[in-house]
């Protein structure tokens, strides 16, 4: 009989250090999933190296309480504090982080790395720790069988597509490196999810638009941030059209910017195929499904999209009916990670502010019970321009 734990290490008001998840499907496979919280390094000093040097020790530290390693590492997250609204400064940090990534991971780790990655410039208000340089958050899996690399996990009866995030860059038929398309979003947002998923994915088998289950969405504002709300709702259009009747759950959501610094868009999809089934909640808001579960013998995995607003308690509650509405107990019970997100404001003081306030209602809907894994950030804009906060949500439960 399918079967799920969670066990939840070292929780606190806000957030667990480590979210593990141990899933018996009734096949008998075991998977075993870790996940720690978003990670910092600022026990060291405020510089690209020696912060990175902190967050490998916390996140293998993270990692430990789950008894994995990054061996065992298929997802990461690098989510970069912006140094300024010039394009060339953000070149700078990315080639500087980019040179100690690989190697410091390497040198510290002691393993390859076969993981994804996503990388953004968030905002210049950072992370609630107002020095961390960058936050990264990873996902591990284990089990018996199972085997990971380029972008995806396979189960043996069936496979989890994760690519790493992309955007319109591209090597043409001449060899030349192409950065951007010019100002139409909707050209660039469409040739990203035709040419460099619909395509290549077709090469697994994948049918990008049936077997997609969420897809994340960077636009980036900084070159023009007085288009910030035409770009997201032209990038909604592109999603309706493009997924019709089979619209995935997911989250948009504007950065300063992407790696692709003359790029304004940045899609990643989750896509799966084989002894597998999505459902999807039938309801659309905001431009995705509600909520999309990912089913296979006895255990849903539910993606709820994000859910914005002025209130975190409210917004948990919810994603709460979500979970509920997909066959699951409830966020206390089968929550394995929340994404939050703050909508920073004009000034530092009040951005603050909105972290602290939307802490206290984070932590009071979680009063007497552990917390999910999290990760949090500022960001220009999240799904809806009266937004000031929001989150999305992973569950697992058997059902």
């Amino acid at each position: 009989m399918a079967s799920v734990n969670i066990i939840r290490h070292k929780p606190i008001p806000i957030f667990c250090s480590t979210a593990e998840v141990v899933m018996t499907y009734n096949d008998d496979q075991v998977v075993r999933l870790v996940e720690p919280s978003g990670n910092v390094g600022t026990q060291y000093p405020n510089e690209l190296g020696s912060e990175w040097f902190g967050t490998l020790e916390n996140l293998n530290l993270g990692l430990a309480r789950g008894g994995a390693n990054w061996g065992d590492v298929y997802k990461t997250d690098v989510l970069w504090t912006t140094p300024s609204d010039s394009r060339d400064d953000c070149e700078v940090y990315r080639d500087a982080f980019n040179a100690v990534y690989g190697p410091m991971i390497d040198a510290v780790t002691g393993c390859e790395l076969k993981s994804n990655r996503m990388a953004r410039f968030t905002h210049g208000e950072g992370f609630p720790d107002p020095v961390a340089l960058f936050e990264v958050e990873i996902k591990a899996v284990m089990g018996e069988d199972i085997s990971f690399g380029d972008g995806k996990i396979e189960y043996g009866a069936w496979t989890d597509h994760q690519p790493s995030g992309a955007s319109v860059m591209h090597t043409d038929a001449g060899g030349n490196t192409v950065t951007t398309l010019g100002d139409d979003l909707k050209k660039e947002m469409e040739f990203v999810l035709v040419e460099q998923y619909e395509k290549k994915l077709a090469a697994d088998n994948v049918d990008f638009k049936t077997q997609t289950a969420h897809l994340e969405v960077l636009v980036a504002i900084d070159d023009n941030p007085s288009a910030t709300w035409t770009r997201i709702e032209s990038v909604r259009e592109v999603i309706a059209d493009y997924f019709g009747d089979h619209r995935p759950a997911g989250r948009i959501y504007a950065v300063s910017r992407i790696p692709n610094l003359d790029g304004i868009v940045e899609p990643q999809p989750r896509c799966v195929t084989g002894d597998v089934t999505i459902d999807r909640s039938g309801e659309i808001v905001d431009g995705f499904s509600t909520w999309t579960a990912i089913r296979r013998q006895g255990i849903s995995e539910v993606l709820v999209s994000g859910v914005g607003g002025d209130d975190a308690d409210a917004i948990l509650n919810t994603i709460d009916g979500h979970i509920v509405a997909a066959g699951g107990a409830g966020l206390k019970e089968n929550g394995v990670f929340n994404n939050a997100y703050i909508v920073a404001a004009e000034s530092s003081e009040v951005s603050r502010d909105r972290l602290t306030t939307f802490n206290e209602q984070f932590s009071g809907y979680y009063t007497g019970v552990a917390p999910s894994g999290r990760t949090a950030q500022f960001i220009p804009g999240f799904m809806r321009e009266d937004h000031i906060c929001g989150i999305s949500n992973r569950s697992i439960f058997a059902g």
